[in-house]
């Protein structure tokens, strides 16, 4: 398990919208569905990335955060098979 402190447009608790815009929020590893890790626009400092998420109450989540996949698998200690 690996926690990742992302710049995100929705809260990981709850699945809503972050009042502002944005905000830092952490993401525990052991909640992201890999399987759906996906980049959604930009490169560099400006790349968006999407993933599902376990809420903590249950049910699941959609994550965007302002961090490339790249970036959030080296994060993560995931490793990078092609």
């Amino acid at each position: 398990m690996a926690l990742l402190r992302i710049m995100t447009t929705v809260n990981p608790s709850t699945a809503a919208s972050v009042v502002g815009g944005s905000a830092q929020y952490v993401y525990n590893t052991d909640n992201i569905n890999w399987l759906t890790l996906a980049s959604k626009t930009g490169s560099g400092g400006n790349a968006f990335s999407t993933f599902d998420y376990q809420l903590q109450g249950g049910g699941i989540g959609k994550a965007v955060v302002k961090a490339s996949v790249g970036l959030i698998l080296a994060s993560s200690g995931a490793t990078l098979v092609s």
